[in-house]
């Protein structure tokens, strides 16, 4: 009894549980891949995938390619207009909702409820384009900058073996469940996993 309670306490010291759940990525590693030609040459739609999980490590490639800082000044893989970053990128896993936070690498956790198989059949992760109107209020460029991203991510699917699909066209009832500031809509989604 008294192991429990030193137990408990010593997890009630080491801080909120919500901070616990969010995810540390790996450091990406930017030196694999195959060369730019190669992947376009692969770059393809897939719409059908096997259940299998993506590992931690590819979820940290595939969102630094997406979107990641790759410069001191904090300028990203993705450009937007007048680089105002008005695009956030929320991911959808198995082990939940999650914000991509792309300054610290890591996931901030929304909700712990698997909501992958409601949004994109079996796909194991889905990327959700959310624009900040706020800080961008043209939509068309709103769109444009979804397309950078969403580009990279066909290019790292396309050298990682991974497949994907971007999705206009989809059921947008789970977005509530995403938590958005006012100001957010969500443009496209994006399905990611291993080719079935």
């Amino acid at each position: 009894m008294k192991k429990l309670a030193l137990l408990l306490t010593a997890s009630f010291a080491a801080g909120p549980l919500v901070a616990a759940e969010n995810i540390q990525l790996p450091a990406p590693d930017r030196k694999g891949g195959i060369p730019l030609m190669q992947a376009l040459e692969q770059r393809k739609t897939i719409r059908a995938y096997s259940e299998r999980e993506i590992p931690m490590q590819t979820v940290s490639n595939l969102l630094w390619a997406a979107s990641g800082v790759n410069r001191p000044d904090g300028r990203m893989t993705a450009p937007t207009a007048r680089n105002l970053q008005e695009i956030s990128l929320y991911v959808l896993l198995p082990s939940g909702i999650f914000r991509y936070d792309a300054q610290g690498n890591r996931l901030i956790r929304v909700s712990g409820e698997n909501i992958t198989g409601r949004v994109t059949g079996k796909a194991p992760m889905t990327v959700v384009y959310v624009a900040d109107l706020k800080k961008q209020p043209k939509r068309e460029l709103c769109a444009v900058d979804c397309g950078y991203i969403s580009q990279n991510i066909y290019l790292y699917c396309a050298s990682a073996g991974l497949g994907t699909v971007v999705r206009g066209s989809f059921d947008r009832s789970f977005t509530g469940k995403l938590n958005l500031p006012a100001g957010s809509e969500v443009f496209y989604i994006q399905s990611v996993g291993f080719p079935k």
